[in-house]
């Protein structure tokens, strides 16, 4: 069974290929009444009783927040929704992907429309057709990328040098536009819209470490939205945490209820690791983590391993298996972790060393290149 409910009857893969090729999914109608709040419905076709359709916002902290949801009925739902909303996403766990729209004073309401080749869009408001633009623009990147993939791919079986160089030429200016086209849309909204394509593409930016970038583009109305004031919080917290600076000290409790303070622990190279039992990559790096520490722990290295589970039994049973035999904290909030968001993390693995003065000199290292930097450091 899919989670949260979500069930399809027996041939809806091939009923919504159906209703998208007839270029309408699902109809949203949004009822706005200051005292009221909004009132959402729809029609979801060939989708079983029972299956749950949610609105989620943004959190104070950045992540998805689940406002309310519905249930369909006989294919249909409603969802009520009181007090002010400004940005909402709604989403299908399994069917649908999240789709942002946008509420605007006079719009009353909002429609899903898919077309032929199976791309979402909610029309309705101005705000929502700026989304729209950035949208269909953005994804004819995307689309004009990938040909210059498949064509990079082909030269590389015939062993061209040259038509390589030519289509590696070609893929960088066509990344160089879309980023220039991202940016310029940024400066030019200042508006809920700009802040949040900054917040949905938070993880990606943060992994390449330009979420300031953005942020820095935005204006004082975007600033002020929920996603502009998140995405504001996770800059900040990353300009802390760039090489040459002192690591943020926390506190925080290991697996038997102990606080850990990064300050406190005294070693000549700390490993500040960010991670969670159910991510793929972490627990693959774990065997190489495992023997750089095995191999340094008597000669000044200590790893601090920040979990962001949810669940103690999960974390703590992955610890014995994967044989961590390191500190560990974590306060199974997830996401919602205090060190996580007190450091700008928005992906797992994320990989902090430190020296003996807590001075941040490597991120995000692994293999080879962690154990050189630690050896390196402990001048052996």
């Amino acid at each position: 069974m899919l989670p949260r409910n979500v069930r399809m009857k027996k041939g809806m893969k091939k009923a919504m290929k159906k209703a998208m090729m007839a270029g309408i999914l699902l109809t949203v109608g949004a009822a706005c009444n200051t005292s009221e709040g909004y009132q959402i419905t729809g029609t979801l076709p060939e989708v079983e009783n029972g299956t749950q359709i949610e609105l989620t916002g943004i959190d104070t902290n950045g992540q998805d927040s689940l406002l309310v949801a519905g249930v369909v009925t006989d294919g249909n739902f409603e969802i009520p929704v009181t007090g002010q909303c400004i940005m909402a996403c709604l989403r299908i766990p399994e069917v649908l992907p999240r789709i942002p729209f946008f509420f605007e004073p006079g719009i009353h309401s909002y429609k899903l429309e898919v077309d032929a080749e199976g791309s979402m869009q909610v029309k309705g408001g101005a705000l929502q057709e700026i989304w729209n633009a950035y949208s269909a623009r953005n994804k004819a990147f995307d689309q004009e990328k990938k040909k210059i993939e498949t064509a990079y791919r082909e030269a590389a079986k015939r062993d061209d040098l040259f038509e390589k160089m030519h289509h590696r030429a070609i893929y960088e200016d066509l990344k160089t536009a879309q980023e220039q086209y991202e940016d310029s849309l940024l400066r030019q909204n200042d508006n809920i819209v700009a802040a949040t394509l900054v917040w949905l593409r938070s993880r990606e930016l943060a992994v390449a470490r330009k979420i300031g970038e953005k942020v820095a583009l935005l204006g004082p109305n975007a600033l002020q939205t929920p996603p502009g004031q998140a995405v504001k919080r996770m800059a900040e917290a990353m300009s802390c945490t760039e090489n040459g600076n002192i690591a943020p000290d926390f506190t925080q409790n290991d697996p038997d209820g102990n606080p850990v303070s990064l300050y406190g622990i005294q070693a000549k190279v700390k490993v500040l690791d960010f991670w969670a039992s159910w991510c793929g990559p972490c627990r693959a790096e774990t065997p190489n983590v495992r023997r750089i520490y095995d191999k340094y722990k008597d000669k000044g290295l200590e790893i601090i391993s920040v979990s962001l589970d949810t669940k103690r039994e999960n974390w703590l049973q992955t610890i014995e298996t994967d044989k961590m035999e390191w500190i560990h904290t974590s306060d199974l909030k997830g996401w919602d972790n205090a060190v996580a968001r007190m450091y700008g993390v928005r992906s797992v693995p994320a990989i902090y060393v430190l020296d003996a003065e807590n001075r941040i000199v490597g991120q995000n290292l692994r293999g080879q290149e962690l154990e050189d930097t630690i050896r390196m450091l402990l001048n052996e």
